[in-house]
């Protein structure tokens, strides 16, 4: 039977409403509780391989074991991606925790973080955008924080499409974001190396920085990140020198999912034979554990775990730039009283080879972590200050359209996005929905 031997379309859409079909709980329920069994059964198993790692973990006791065999894994090239201990004079057990330090008194931190408006082929011009926030507090003293942000519309056909003439990526934009964003703190750093004290700078997220072939300039970028991280080693170099003060630079990796550390258990539970590239592949009978559960279990709050180096050719690669350039990290627990929470906080070896400086890194993110709930509340407020919001997004593009009328430029709406407005105040049927 048609709609119209029935009624008027109205009709239809109200029938069809009427008897539209709904999910069938009655037929998830049993998947449902299926998927509770299963979990249940996996978090048994991985609560017993915790404690095998855990086990294992409180018998690595001999450092120079502990290198001999990242040596041999290194000469044979067996893969091993694991963490390892900082060599030299840093000679820290992998299985002890290390105590909160007190915090300086005065300290300048400096935090930055990003946000993009990805090029979009519906608009009324092909760009993107990136705004990079910067919050600077003042540790110790009465002084207002400032307040940075640093937007970059970029538009030219060089920079939005690829060598093949294809609109630029996502993972590109992100990129050029992640590049920027160390480039700005860097400047802010520089700009404030005259300051009687030491500075914090704090990126959010690791900072070794890696591309994927969906980059079209990947290899630039990362040779301008390098030139980033130079940059703020000088800044370091400058107030060692003229104040005796020290810039140290930190990436902030809020609930690491990473295994460095069940890695190099995995690889000193094998005897020397097995160490080759097939064994490393995985992690063995622990593969899937990941080093918060034992993190959990070494670390109280407020302390951190010894300081290690993941072994990579990405940081090999840092290294070989120049040895202030390797990425070190140590994992703290920056919970307070029976919370726990995990970060994992990654710094270049000019800040890791100074006990000192590490004290003060170490009771400083623990400080502006108390202020906000679990994260650093410099980063918090950088965050906010690059965020782009819809209604920014919407106003960005409406005086990109009065730009280019004023120009003489024709200014088409997409199907698409006229598309949307019909729906948005229509229905399906074609009826102005009721107000």
């Amino acid at each position: 039977m048609s709609i119209e031997e029935t009624g008027t379309i109205v009709d239809a859409e109200q029938r069809i409403g009427a008897t539209a079909v709904t999910l069938e709980f009655e037929k998830v329920v049993p998947q449902v509780e299926r998927m509770g069994r299963t979990l249940a059964a996996q978090n048994t198993s991985m609560s017993e391989r915790t404690l095998e790692a855990w086990d294992r973990l409180q018998g690595l006791n001999d450092l120079q074991a502990i290198r001999d065999r990242i040596q041999l894994a290194r000469d044979r090239d067996a893969g091993f991606r694991g963490a390892a201990p900082i060599n030299g004079l840093i000679n820290e057990p992998v299985n002890r925790a290390y105590p909160l330090p007190p915090a300086p008194d005065l300290a300048t931190i400096i935090a930055a973080d990003g946000s993009q408006v990805y090029p979009n082929l519906h608009t009324a011009a092909l760009y993107y955008l990136t705004n990079v926030g910067v919050f600077v507090y003042h540790h110790g003293e009465d002084t207002l924080p400032e307040q940075i942000t640093d937007p970059a519309l970029q538009y030219t056909d060089q920079v939005v499409r690829d060598n093949h003439g294809q609109v630029i990526t996502n993972a590109a934009v992100n990129a050029r974001r992640n590049v920027l964003e160390l480039e700005v703190l860097a400047r802010e750093t520089w700009n404030r190396r005259d300051l009687d004290r030491s500075l914090l700078a704090i990126s959010d997220g690791p900072l070794l920085f890696w591309v994927g072939k969906e980059v079209p300039d990947g290899r630039d970028l990362q040779d301008t990140y390098l030139g980033a991280l130079v940059w703020l080693h000088d800044t370091h170099a400058a107030m060692q020198r003229e104040r005796g003060h020290a810039a140290s630079l930190i990436g902030y990796v809020d609930r690491p999912t990473s295994s460095f550390v069940v890695s190099l258990i995995h690889l000193m539970s094998l005897d020397d034979v097995e160490v080759r590239h097939a064994t490393l592949a995985t992690n063995g009978d622990l593969e899937g554990l990941t080093d918060q559960p034992l993190l959990f279990k070494l670390l109280h709050p407020g302390e951190r775990s010894a300081l290690l180096v993941q072994q990579s050719p990405q940081n090999k690669h840092y290294h070989d730039r120049g040895e202030n350039y390797e990425i070190a990290f140590f994992y703290l627990n920056v919970g307070s009283g029976a919370d726990y929470h995990l970060a994992r906080i990654e710094m270049p070896m000019w800040v890791a080879r100074s006990p000192e400086t590490v004290d003060w890194v170490h009771a400083l993110v623990y400080d502006q972590c108390q202020v906000m709930w679990h994260y650093p509340y410099a980063l918090t407020r950088a965050d906010e200050l690059a965020v782009i919001r819809s209604h920014e997004r919407t106003q960005l593009e409406e005086m990109i359209e009065v730009e280019l009328r004023r120009n003489q430029q024709q200014v088409e709406q997409s199907e698409k996005l006229e598309s949307k407005t019909v729906r948005h105040g229509r229905t399906r049927y074609g009826q102005k929905r009721r107000r």
